[in-house]
């Protein structure tokens, strides 16, 4: 943390009232958490289809436990929109999306970049989907109302923020940048999901060049042009506890693993396990 005395004249941060040297503190230092939406987004956020993933035929959506938006800056200093693709159970106790094993490999990428907090993030869908959901074709990513909802988000981020490019983690995201209308001349930086089973490495190692070409590091970050390692698990960065809400334990979207999984049946739907490290 900054000193005061070395911000002020000599003198002149003792001339100060205790409530203005607060003030002051809390203008240049926080919040250091996530205080949320405010309303242009909250009021965006309200009008979420989510009886319409509720009653979407065949069930293909985890719903019990209610729908996850976003993570990152709603302020209007985002310069990168970036995508994934749906929430698990360590998105829903946050409230956050991508702070899982997913979220964490998926930092340390933006962390090459110089990436520490100029971004916003959305999902592909608001809830998880059922992995066969989404391989047997039950539902889509440009489904109508999916889309259309999704659209107005990014439409929103690209009024409010100063947008330089997309980061799109998975084809399923993909699909999303390539099928929003306000996306203009935005480039997409299209990488395989941080989980897949094989080829994230190689697969990032080809786009670092390009993503570092058309994303500019925030003032506090660091460039990395150091290929990853095609052997060997992902490297992770823990979410910043910015992203995240205040109260929240250390541990969660840190480590590089999750604590939390889905109940067995029958309580599949309607239970989380969260177990403390």
């Amino acid at each position: 943390m900054k000193d005061l005395h070395a911000i002020f004249q000599p003198g002149a941060i003792e001339k100060l009232n205790p409530v203005a040297i607060d003030r002051i503190i809390c203008a240049l230092f926080y919040p250091q958490y996530d205080p949320g939406p405010n309303c242009s987004w909250e009021r965006l956020f309200q009008t979420a289809p989510v009886d319409h993933y509720v009653t979407f035929p065949q069930a293909p959506f985890h719903t019990r436990f209610g729908p996850v938006f976003y993570r990152g800056r709603l302020d209007g200093t985002a310069r990168v929109l970036v995508i994934g693709q749906d929430p698990s159970t360590d998105e829903i106790l946050a409230q956050r999306i991508f702070v899982g094993q997913a979220g964490q490999i998926a930092q340390h990428f933006l962390g090459k970049l110089g990436l520490t907090r100029s971004y916003l993030m959305f999902n592909s869908f608001l809830f998880g989907v059922q992995s066969t959901s989404l391989s047997g074709g039950a539902v889509s990513e440009t489904e109508a109302t999916i889309m259309a909802y999704r659209n107005s988000l990014f439409d929103h981020a690209q009024a409010t923020n100063p947008l330089t490019a997309i980061i799109a983690f998975g084809s399923h995201a993909n699909n999303c940048a390539l099928n929003w209308p306000g996306r203009g001349s935005l480039p997409i930086i299209h990488l395989t999901h941080p989980t897949a089973p094989s080829g994230v490495a190689a697969n990032w190692n080809s786009h670092l060049a390009a993503a570092q070409n058309v994303i500019a590091p925030d003032s506090d970050g660091h460039v990395d042009t150091t290929p990853y390692s095609t052997s060997g698990a992902m490297p992770h960065l823990d979410i910043p506890r910015r992203d995240l809400p205040f109260g929240l334990p250390a541990w969660h979207g840190a480590g590089g693993g999750t604590q939390s999984q889905r109940g067995a049946a029958p309580n599949f739907e309607s239970q989380i396990i969260w177990s403390a490290p």
